[in-house]
């Protein structure tokens, strides 16, 4: 199954941030869907495949690339994987605070500060803790299907029975003609 999924590794997706073929959302979010819900018995491979970083980066390269060795470790010791060796080369570090939203304020800058996983801090990239935050169910990250479903119980016990019938009436009128997805692990 991984060689249909190889262009979804990590060095793919650095390639597509690095190029600017891909945005964030596309080149991350293609290795997530690899990650979380067609490989997971292959993730490691996802991740081994070393990053090619140009030989002159821009600092917006070289960012991508410290973010990819950041992931790379974070996401092997979260899921019981072997850290790549390329993820530990130092010129995975950014001299500077590296931001992954460009622009972002100063109110962004600190809640990435105060929220990036240390495997990026170490590396001077920061994000936020939910950087790889999903519903597959074979996620374990803020923001997964458990956490959501627990969260939506959480607030519906909380509110009157009334407005918790009349929610639960709407949802499911607002449900009732649209397919619904299930995911088959």
């Amino acid at each position: 199954m991984i060689f249909q999924f190889k262009n979804s590794t990590l060095a793919m997706a650095y390639e597509e941030l690095a190029s600017s073929k891909e945005g964030f959302r596309e080149a991350v979010g293609n290795f997530m869907n690899a990650f979380f819900l067609y490989s997971t018995e292959s993730r490691q491979c996802l991740l081994d495949r070393p990053i090619q970083m140009l030989e002159n980066p821009t600092e917006e390269q070289r960012g991508w690339a410290a973010f990819c060795a950041g992931a790379a470790e974070y996401l092997a010791s979260r899921y019981g994987l072997q850290c790549p060796i390329w993820a530990h080369n130092p010129a995975y570090r950014m001299p500077e605070p590296w931001y992954i939203i460009p622009n972002a304020n100063h109110a962004l800058r600190e809640a990435f500060q105060e929220t990036a996983p240390e495997p990026f801090r170490r590396r001077n990239v920061f994000c936020s803790d939910r950087v790889f935050s999903n519903a597959h169910p074979s996620s374990r990250e803020p923001g997964n299907l458990a956490d959501l479903q627990r969260r939506r119980t959480e607030i519906l016990v909380a509110l009157p029975q009334a407005e918790r019938e009349a929610y639960l009436a709407a949802h499911q009128a607002k449900m009732s003609g649209k397919p619904r997805i299930h995911i088959v692990s």
